[in-house]
């Protein structure tokens, strides 16, 4: 196994098996609670801003009706949720470190390769560091988008789509 996503990079940006089981362990790690909370504490979650706006974008982009995530300020959002949920912080800090680290910034990735990535992670072993982070993040990135009205236009709903659910749809 020379390579988890085929020949989506060059071959100097190749995972090697060794690099791509040192990754696994560190995000299950973060996600596990293996660190302590004062190691969280430490991590400088604001460098990571730019990766993490740019995944979240690439989950939830914009469109003809509604904006991109970081328009809402999700990337932003999830970051101070982070400073204070030492489990959350630990796994932003290392599933971006771990993106940064191997493929540098995703900003001078295409949009192609970008969802090849995300594709990649969503259907990575079940609890495999990408696809916790991947999972994780979309979820609570679409969490916080729909909370916001401003990501209902064009949606016949006045309210955020879940929470007290839909009762005329039940009654009929």
């Amino acid at each position: 196994m020379s390579c988890y996503l085929g020949g989506l990079f060059s071959k100097d940006n190749l995972w090697s098996r060794r690099r791509w089981l040192n990754s696994i362990a560190i995000l299950c790690g973060a996600w596990l609670g293996k660190f302590s909370d004062t190691d969280a504490k430490d991590y400088e979650l604001s460098r990571h801003e730019d990766t993490l706006r740019i995944l979240v974008d690439s989950i939830l982009p914009a469109d003809d009706l509604t904006p991109a995530a970081s328009t809402l300020s999700v990337h932003s959002q999830l970051l101070a949720i982070a400073q204070q949920d030492a489990t959350l912080g630990r796994l932003i800090s290392q599933g971006c470190g771990w993106l940064e680290q191997t493929y540098g910034a995703l900003s001078a990735l295409n949009t192609a390769q970008i969802e090849q990535l995300l594709q990649a992670m969503s259907v990575a072993d079940w609890e495999s560091g990408p696809r916790v982070f991947f999972h994780e993040i979309r979820d609570r990135s679409v969490q916080l988008y729909y909370a916001d009205s401003r990501s209902w236009a064009g949606l016949a709903v006045n309210r955020p789509p879940q929470y007290l659910g839909y009762p005329a749809a039940v009654e009929k």
